[in-house]
């Protein structure tokens, strides 16, 4: 785990030097996933924070609904309630309009759970 991070930093320092934001984005989920998977919620936040800001201003559809997946949930959890609905609502009605129902049924899901409806 320790080499997948050093080696994902490399990368991020690369895509910040060569103004590559896509590359960046998705590498700064990586990074999320794995600061997700050792339980490091606030390194995974801050990932995740900076990965859904490149999205939303390069208009990444996809990224945006991923990243705001999970981003929402942290979000939910650490009781910033609405402001995590909101990103999770954006979710679901971006896997709709990408037309994938699973992941807008599971952005769904969320919603409910934290809502309690």
């Amino acid at each position: 785990v320790e080499e997948a991070l050093k080696l994902h930093q490399e990368r991020l320092e690369v895509f910040d030097e060569l103004g590559d934001l896509d590359s960046k984005a998705a590498t700064l989920w990586d990074l999320a996933q794995i600061q997700l998977q050792r339980e490091s919620f606030e390194t995974a936040f801050q990932y995740l924070t900076e990965s859904y800001a490149i999205n939303l201003k390069l208009g990444r559809l996809d990224g945006i609904c991923f990243v705001g997946l999970y981003l929402g949930q942290l979000l939910c959890k650490a009781g910033q309630t609405e402001q995590g609905l909101k990103i999770l609502e954006r979710s679901r009605d971006g896997f709709r309009k990408l037309g994938w129902k699973e992941d807008a049924a599971q952005a769904q899901e969320l919603i409910e759970r934290f809502t309690g409806k």
